[in-house]
């Protein structure tokens, strides 16, 4: 019975990443596609890579069209991060439009 459990938490785990919070790991890169509440301000999520930190800071921005991606302060041509290993702490903010 205990397979059960066990199985279920991680399809749990993969639907609230993946699904609600919206971020989900393809090769080397993080995609955001985040399906949060309206009355959500901002979360954070601290995201290991090997043995590289990745700071993640989602804020919600009405005033604002689409999403935005920063990574270490340089604003992304894509909604996305590459992930690298360096062992260095990156700072990721992930605004999302109304």
């Amino acid at each position: 019975g205990w397979t059960w459990y066990t199985g279920s938490a991680g399809w749990m785990y993969q639907l609230i990443i993946e699904s609600f919070l919206g971020f989900k790991r393809v090769g080397n890169n993080l995609l955001f596609n985040p399906c949060i509440p309206v009355g959500w301000n901002s979360f954070k999520i601290n995201y290991t890579f090997e043995g590289t930190i990745y700071q993640l800071t989602f804020i919600q921005n009405k005033n604002q069209e689409g999403m935005k991606v920063v990574v270490d302060g340089e604003e992304q041509k894509e909604d996305m991060v590459w992930l690298i290993n360096d062992e260095v702490l990156h700072t990721v903010e992930v605004q999302i439009g109304g």
